[in-house]
């Protein structure tokens, strides 16, 4: 048994470390390319590491960010919204104010009208809107004759 323990043993090989060779056959075999490890990728370009992980970070921080903002703007169209609604009842209460004052107006325009027409009834107005009432020189001290 030990002569056959003997010629097993040449053939079994160590698992723990493949050789370079080896995983670039099985990688060619396989049809994909070998991905380094990442303590292997940091140790042969440190920088590009560095420089992904600020990327990857940021992207996070930008996508966490979004929320914030959102609410933000939901804020400000909140904000506007109230500033609209203040504007629109400050518009009502003036164009109530106008109503009033178109309605004076009015009134103040019939009572005009009213006072108009009375006296327009009366003879005094017709006579002296005919010049009757005035006599020719009354109130002037020299009198101009009158045009015949």
């Amino acid at each position: 048994m030990t002569a056959t323990a003997d010629q097993a043993r040449p053939l079994m090989a160590d698992l723990s470390e493949p050789e370079p060779a080896t995983a670039g056959s099985q990688a060619a075999a396989t049809g994909r390319s070998a991905r380094p490890r990442l303590r292997d990728q940091i140790a042969e370009n440190p920088l590009l590491t560095l420089m992904g992980s600020i990327i990857i970070a940021l992207l996070v921080f930008t996508l966490g960010t979004t929320n914030l903002r959102i609410n933000d703007i939901h804020a400000r169209i909140d904000d506007t919204n109230t500033r609209i609604e203040r504007l629109e009842v400050r518009m009502d209460r003036l164009e109530d104010r106008f109503t009033a004052l178109e309605e004076r107006v009015i009134n103040i325009d019939l009572k005009l009208t009213a006072l108009i027409a009375a006296l327009n009834a009366t003879e005094e107005v017709d006579a002296a809107l005919h010049g009757r009432l005035l006599q020719p020189g009354a109130g002037e001290q020299n009198p101009v004759p009158a045009e015949r």
